[in-house]
């Protein structure tokens, strides 16, 4: 799963922006984090399940319908996490990382009921929904670290007495 460079990429950026909202997040950006890495463990473990000896690696799983079957799987379990982590929440970063993963969803029933959408959009259109939802958790993180800081500095100004 990490042949190439836009999959380091990735896997950095992901880390990297994880990392990130598990030090500055609140505790719902701390668990979209915690969704988000684990899913990324379930896939590469997934991705090892796949592989075979016949073929070259990468072109085994991307043309087999197991990508889009455990690709299903996990992203079924992401959203699953965040509806925990959107419902009566006052966050908006969260609806936006279930819009992508519905859509996502959406990608992988067209390619297991082979409706004729070509590999290299599939995977194209399902790593943009990835990046997609990794930047609303980003934006999350900030969002929800500038609050605390904004909240920290209301309470330190001091009150004019009138």
């Amino acid at each position: 799963m990490l042949q190439s460079w836009i999959t380091q990429l990735s896997a950095v950026a992901l880390l990297v922006i994880c990392g990130y909202a598990l030090i500055a997040g609140s505790w719902r950006e701390r668990f979209g984090a915690v969704i988000y890495v684990a899913a990324y463990a379930l896939t590469l473990g997934f991705g090892l399940i796949s592989l075979d000896s016949d073929l070259p690696y990468l072109a085994k799983y991307i043309s087999s319908n197991y990508t889009a079957l455990y690709m299903l799987v996990t992203d079924t379990l992401i959203l699953q996490g965040l509806c925990v982590v959107a419902w009566k929440s006052p966050h908006p970063w969260s609806k936006w990382a279930i819009l992508c993963q519905v859509v996502s969803i959406g990608l992988h029933c067209v390619v297991l009921l082979d409706l004729g959408l070509s590999n290299r959009i599939y995977l194209s259109l399902v790593t943009a929904l990835g990046w997609g939802g990794l930047l609303a958790l980003l934006i999350g993180t900030i969002a929800a670290r500038q609050a605390r800081q904004d909240a920290r500095r209301g309470q330190a100004v001091p009150v004019a007495s009138e």
